[in-house]
């Protein structure tokens, strides 16, 4: 009976240790996978920061290429002898 005894005790400290150490384990893991999120959450911030500059660096150029146009096209129109109907290009 004794030999019994110290086997459950064995086979049950073995199981504690293996669940302790999955415990441990998964408790890194979710450590790890928390760490990982922010970082793809500090990625997407920076990201979207960049997007927001991009887009009005593009609004600005496109509104700087419309008043550009408009001044090339009033140029145009008081220089008809040499931006007139008659160039090939026009």
């Amino acid at each position: 009976m004794a030999m019994n005894a110290e086997l459950v005790a064995i086979l049950g400290a073995a199981v504690a240790s293996s669940f302790a150490l999955v415990r441990m384990s998964l408790g890194q893991h979710r450590s790890l996978i928390d760490r990982f999120v922010s970082f793809l959450e500090t990625g997407m911030k920076r990201s979207d920061r960049a997007n927001e500059r991009i887009a009005a660096a593009v609004d600005a150029l496109g509104e700087t290429v419309r008043e550009n146009t408009a001044v090339i096209s009033r140029l145009t129109d008081r220089m008809p002898h040499t931006f007139g109907e008659d160039t090939p290009w026009r």
